[in-house]
């Protein structure tokens, strides 16, 4: 595990900011690297040093009995869940043939933030069609390797994209499939016939 998410990223999380599906692919990696959960505690700890350095604000007399009152017939919030650490907690639904040695497990379809979160399962020497994105990615490397423009990413590797980004990921030969995490705000932007045939299949 040689490539960790940005110090922007891990901030974002930090401060709430971070599409929940990027929160769960940044909450995976973090479960298995202790640099990364060290960077996420101190992030949280500025954030909160830098509030109570924040001038009070002027509050409505009755502020204070109004939220005890909401908090009265509030319903309880329920714990966190732990974060997913295992690719066996994470594929829970069903492989989907997308291409020739590809395959495709939605976990949590387009939603009203315009982010999805998927598992992609890549066979070793397999290229994924050369695309680009109108949004923002973020791919935690669960098993295998891959590698595109920007380098390799190993098993527990994160990789961030952003419009910016073109690339054509590779599934490494190491002897086994290239399974990834992916969260992706916006939408694909195809540069070749079989990524737009794709394309609207899995509503990528």
């Amino acid at each position: 595990m040689t490539r960790h998410p940005s110090e922007a990223t891990l901030l974002a999380h930090a401060a709430g900011h971070l599409p929940p599906t990027h929160s769960v692919v940044l909450r995976a990696h973090m479960a298995q690297c202790p640099h990364c959960r060290a960077q996420a505690t101190l992030a949280r700890e500025a954030g909160g040093a830098l509030l109570a350095e924040l001038a009070p604000a002027a509050m409505a007399p009755d502020a204070l009995a109004r939220a005890f009152a909401g908090l009265d017939g509030a319903t309880p919030l329920p714990p966190p869940r732990p974060a997913p650490r295992t690719l066996a907690e994470l594929a829970t639904g069903r492989w989907w043939w997308i291409a020739p040695g590809m395959r495709l497990m939605p976990l949590q379809r387009r939603g009203t933030d315009d982010a999805r979160l998927d598992l992609i399962r890549v066979a070793p020497g397999m290229k994924l069609p050369a695309h680009g994105h109108t949004g923002t990615e973020l791919t935690l490397v669960l098993q295998g390797a891959f590698g595109d423009e920007t380098g390799e990413y190993h098993a527990g590797d994160v990789a961030e994209g952003d419009p910016e980004l073109d690339h054509q990921p590779e599934a490494l030969p190491m002897g086994q499939d290239c399974i990834c995490l992916i969260s992706t705000t916006g939408r694909l932007r195809a540069h070749g016939w079989l990524a737009r045939l794709v394309q609207p299949l899995v509503g990528v």
